[in-house]
């Protein structure tokens, strides 16, 4: 068997010796928008039960004024200050994703832990910057390289962010190489998740703890920590121990790194829904078809939507009791798209999923296995009949927000402003909003951390 290439050392110097004027400006504008967008699906998130439990816990282990906790005014130690807003960030799944090599949802791990160690050492927005454009771009590169997690039952956000959560703080801290490769073993053994954890509380604790992982494994090599110096190519590493020997392609790895910058191209999706991305074409379908004819629910007769067999497997429940299942459920996004005509952060609620109006809406969608549309699902018929016999139809086919199909810098404004709404003032979100957008003059990441405080 060939030798592999030597992917952790050329990777970890190209975090430790490329400057950030190497990073294009259409990879830094990205770059602070899904900066933006993360913080703000973070503070929507605050006042939901798994926010509540990870706030208890955060100042029973880990209290300090060292980090801020979003949408709060306490603060904890860096390696829980990521965690918790993490956690925050990918709570309500309103977070970016990565429409085009399955590694999840990069953002919310890479904020957290960033914002995190930064704001503890007193680092730049110019350093937050190229921080978060490395993390994005060491992960992508690695996943294009190997093949799906998913198929193996690992969620990939956990497992990609902890590599993006480690470089990150790596380049916040400035190690050298030999330490980024020691940050980066520590890091792999403490990548984790599982997928069938969707729709419960460990989801977001996946993103949480790979948040903790990367820092703690970044100032541990700082303090001179040892670990394996070829751990993503070693036999028996980390490739090797995710998805098998000899399934990965590590000169892909290290092909074309910069040329461009991920962010640049193709780029992150940025959520239009606070749900999972697999049920984005259904309900751009299923809202296309309320608005277009001005559907009344009352005169629904069934609603059918298609979607291939594996699609139906992990994302039809049968039964959906909360909020959290909804997200996760292509019957139950659809027919509250129907009956509703949107789809915000309070359609996936307990309250509203048990409501009998909802779950007679939910009686009324059909999901059929149609095994003519190409996994994972490239695109979705919707169909509605009325009770007077009237069939309408529509197929979605590229998610609104996914990058071939991008939101709007005022919808990604929007979003943000209706995040942030009630957590923290107007005036302090149009500040944040400035602050991000002007990123490179921001000589202290604490005067930014200090904007995602209540007033």
């Amino acid at each position: 068997m060939a030798t592999p290439p030597p992917v952790t050392d050329t990777l970890a110097r190209f975090v430790a010796e490329t400057d950030s004027s190497a990073i294009s400006e259409t990879a830094l504008s990205q770059a602070k928008m899904h900066l933006l967008d993360t913080m703000g699906a973070g503070l929507a998130a605050v006042s939901t039960p798994v926010a509540a439990i990870a706030f208890d816990y955060c100042k029973r282990v880990g209290h300090s004024h060292e980090a801020s906790i979003w949408g709060t005014t306490d603060g904890a130690s860096s390696p829980m200050a990521a965690f918790t807003n993490g956690l925050l960030a990918h709570a309500l799944d309103f977070d970016d994703w990565d429409a085009y090599l399955r590694a999840g949802h990069p953002s919310s791990v890479i904020t957290a832990s960033a914002l995190a160690i930064g704001e503890s050492i007193g680092a730049s927005g110019k350093d937050l910057l190229k921080a978060y454009v490395f993390g994005i771009e060491v992960l992508t590169q690695l996943a294009a390289g190997t093949p799906e997690l998913h198929k193996r039952g690992f969620h990939s956000t956990p497992v990609w962010g902890s590599i993006g959560a480690v470089i990150a703080s790596a380049s916040l801290l400035k190690l050298d190489p030999e330490k980024i490769k020691a940050a980066l073993g520590v890091a792999a053994s403490g990548a984790a998740g599982i997928q069938r954890q969707q729709g419960s509380m460990v989801k977001p604790f996946h993103a949480g703890n790979a948040a903790r992982n990367g820092v703690e494994a970044a100032l541990l090599a700082q303090e001179g920590f040892t670990a394996d110096q070829n751990i993503i190519e070693a036999p028996r590493g980390f490739c090797d121990t995710f998805f098998g020997p000899g399934t990965c392609d590590y000169e892909k790895m290290l092909t074309g790194i910069g040329q461009p910058y991920f962010l640049e191209s193709p780029g992150l999706g940025l959520k239009m829904h606070p749900c999972s991305a697999p049920q984005f074409l259904g309900a751009d379908a299923a809202l296309q078809l309320k608005h277009e004819h001005g559907i009344d629910f009352a005169e629904v007769a069934k609603i059918e939507v298609s979607i291939p067999p594996m699609r139906y497997q992990r994302h039809f429940h049968a039964e959906v009791k909360t909020g959290l299942r909804g997200k996760f459920a292509i019957n139950y996004v659809v027919a509250l798209g129907v009956l509703e005509g949107k789809l915000d952060n309070e359609t996936f609620t307990d309250g509203k999923a048990n409501n009998p109006l909802v779950q007679e809406a939910l009686s009324r969608v059909h999901v059929i296995i149609d095994d003519s549309i190409p996994e994972p699902g490239s695109y979705c018929p919707v169909m509605i009949e009325l009770k007077n016999g009237r069939r309408l139809s529509h197929t979605a086919r590229i998610a609104k927000g996914h990058p071939e199909n991008p939101m709007t810098e005022s919808e990604v404004l929007a979003k943000f402003r209706s995040n942030a709404k009630g957590i923290i003032s107007a005036d302090r979100s149009e500040r944040l909003i400035a602050a991000l957008q002007n990123l490179e003059e921001i000589g202290d990441l604490r005067d930014l951390a200090g904007f995602l405080q209540p007033a």
